[in-house]
């Protein structure tokens, strides 16, 4: 039989009535269901329906991984389901929403269908990095950004591909990117939007002083280095928009792909130009809103 884990952002206040009218809509589902303790202490009493069990046990037995929350609850449970590779259904209840495919409403036949094998699964990319003195590597679907750490001045990056010197960067900081994260910080930074299934990195320095120092693609096959010199002695990084840690300069940080992928279920009228259309307002006339507006 199989069996579905539900993940969710607690932070949202609209989850309690989200998920009881989920449970109520699954009630005759042949599948299992399964929650966690923190899902399980916003309801005063759960369906029979519904298991409860730990987060390990969720993520070690679950053939499906339902995300309720926005991209960046997706990002977090990646994180949790890693080397797994669990499928996860996006359930939008965010804003944007270029990782979370399917809606409340329709969450259910989506399920069905998946299970019947009527739904993709796009495979995305991983970022590995490594920092030197921190004993465990991190993984990370979308960024991760080297930042001045407050500091009101430039810092120096000096970046490596693949042992060759790329260039050495006086910027704000520095954004190295997936193509599922060229949407997000990197995008947002100037950088190019890169179709999720293109197997490259997008190195995009943030503010840089130079102007002729553009956002560069090289393919996920590179392993890239980063140098980090600062009058202040120190800077922060990042991934997938939570903080690592604050480390002193002459620390490396090494970024490769990693050796798993993020299963993501695509829904067939979730194609990513369409997305981008409609996220972006694309195509849209922007003059006849602004008209409308004044009356």
């Amino acid at each position: 039989m199989q069996t579905v884990g539900i993940l969710a952002n607690i932070k949202k206040e609209i989850l309690q009535t989200v998920l009881q009218k989920f449970f109520d809509e699954i009630a005759a589902d042949t599948y299992v269901y399964q929650i966690t303790d923190a899902i399980l202490a916003l309801f005063p009493e759960i369906p029979p329906h519904i298991n409860v069990v730990s987060e390990e046990s969720l993520l070690d037995t679950s053939d499906l991984i339902l995300s309720f929350g926005g991209d960046g609850t997706i990002l977090r449970n990646a994180r949790l389901v890693g080397k797994r590779e669990i499928p996860i259904l996006g359930i939008n209840l965010g804003g944007l929403g270029f990782l979370t495919s399917s809606s409340v409403g329709k969450a259910p036949q989506n399920i069905r269908e998946y299970f019947e094998h009527k739904l993709s699964v796009e495979e995305r990319s991983v970022l590995q990095v490594s920092i030197d003195g921190v004993a465990d590597d991190h993984f990370f679907l979308n960024d991760l950004v080297v930042d001045k750490a407050g500091f009101s001045r430039l810092i120096r990056i000096t970046t490596g591909v693949d042992d060759r010197l790329l260039n050495s960067f006086m910027a704000d900081g520095m954004v190295i990117s997936t193509p599922t994260g060229s949407t997000a910080y990197s995008l947002a930074n100037g950088g190019p939007i890169v179709v999720p299934m293109t197997n490259a990195f997008i190195i995009n320095p943030i503010c840089p002083h130079t102007l002729s120092n553009r956002p560069i693609v090289i393919s996920d096959n590179s392993i890239i280095t980063l140098e980090v010199e600062s009058e202040q002695g120190k800077f922060n990084v990042f991934g997938d928009g939570e903080r690592i840690g604050t480390f002193s300069v002459g620390t490396t940080i090494r970024l490769q792909k990693a050796e798993y992928s993020v299963h993501l279920v695509h829904l067939p009228e979730q194609e990513f130009y369409t997305t981008l259309r409609e996220k972006l307002g694309w195509g849209e006339d922007f003059r006849e809103k602004s008209k409308n507006s004044l009356f």
